[in-house]
């Protein structure tokens, strides 16, 4: 007698990775400008780190490309919540951490050196799937993720910094986001 057997996702998390084409061309100069402007100045909170975003029309060109890979893979559209920078030089890292409350997030690679490290997701809802998923970042490539996923990342062995975006991001409709 032959026997069936379903099988049923209960948890999935998606990791959309998109490759940008926009010119970027002086958007790292823009953001070093900007390197001292700490959104925070403790150095035991995670913002450290973070410098403000710059306001240009090519951040907003990012943003909507974002968007629009998202809406492309989801059908669900996307309203900012906030934008910073990061910038690694040699040494840095950054610890395990989450976005929650948001809904999504995103980062945007704007220079990256060889050797200047991975981002890493750490997966925790299934105990048998691997705890941590390393991706190499490259240059005008972007991260798309739910924001409770756990990341991390690695150090910067290279002498460059390596300079990224981060986004926080609403889904529309939610919380009265509309």
């Amino acid at each position: 007698m032959e026997k069936s057997i379903e099988a049923h996702s209960i948890s999935k998390i998606d990791v959309l990775k998109g490759q940008s084409l926009l010119d970027i061309d002086g958007l790292a100069d823009d953001i070093l400008k900007l390197q001292d402007q700490r959104l925070d100045d403790d150095p035991v909170n995670t913002h450290f780190e973070d410098t403000r975003c710059p306001e240009s029309p090519v951040v907003q060109k990012i943003i909507a490309e974002i968007a629009e890979a998202f809406k492309g893979v989801t059908q669900l559209d996307l309203i900012l919540m906030d934008c910073w920078s990061h910038i690694h030089e040699k040494g840095m890292s950054t610890n395990q951490h989450s976005h929650y409350p948001h809904d999504v997030s995103a980062v945007y690679y704007v220079k990256v050196p060889e050797g200047s490290g991975h981002i890493v997701f750490h997966p925790t809802s299934n105990p048998y799937h691997p705890s941590r998923i390393p991706f190499k970042p490259e240059e005008k490539t972007f991260f798309i993720f739910p924001s409770f996923l756990d990341h991390s990342v690695t150090r910067n062995q290279s002498d460059e910094k390596r300079i990224s975006l981060s986004f926080n991001f609403k889904l529309q409709g939610r919380d009265n986001n509309e």
